[in-house]
């Protein structure tokens, strides 16, 4: 028998809880692994956790603490995380979308439907 293979984990990074508790719920659902942070400062500490295994960042860009565009910068700049996607769900269009490509691996506006949320998310691990 095979052993099964390690459910994907995503970390989401929102600083509006009710936002970040739905988005938990429905990426449980079609069965990810969903680790929440508040903000980047958050993320990185959680990160920093050996337990805690991310296989993805679903992040917003305007956070208290740390935002999104400084947390994705270190994580590409750090040598054990830099691998990990980081994809950016914000109201907020970045101004200079080709050098946030630099960080990020993907750039989505809010609103956005949730099936081109998974499929992003997807198609960048």
């Amino acid at each position: 028998m095979n052993p099964r293979p390690r459910a994907r984990t995503l970390l989401i990074v929102e600083d509006n809880k009710d936002v970040r508790s739905i988005f938990a719920e429905v990426f449980q659902s079609v069965g990810y692994q969903v680790v929440e942070a508040g903000n980047g400062e958050d993320a990185l500490a959680r990160m920093a956790d050996v337990h805690e295994v991310v296989d993805v960042v679903l992040t917003d860009l305007r956070m208290p603490v740390m935002d999104g565009l400084e947390l994705a910068t270190r994580i590409k700049g750090d040598a054990r995380l830099c691998a990990i996607p980081v994809v950016l769900l914000s109201a907020t269009p970045m101004v200079n979308s080709w050098q946030a490509l630099e960080v990020f691996s993907a750039l989505l506006t809010k609103p956005c439907s949730f099936d081109q949320l998974l499929s992003t998310i997807e198609a960048v691990q």
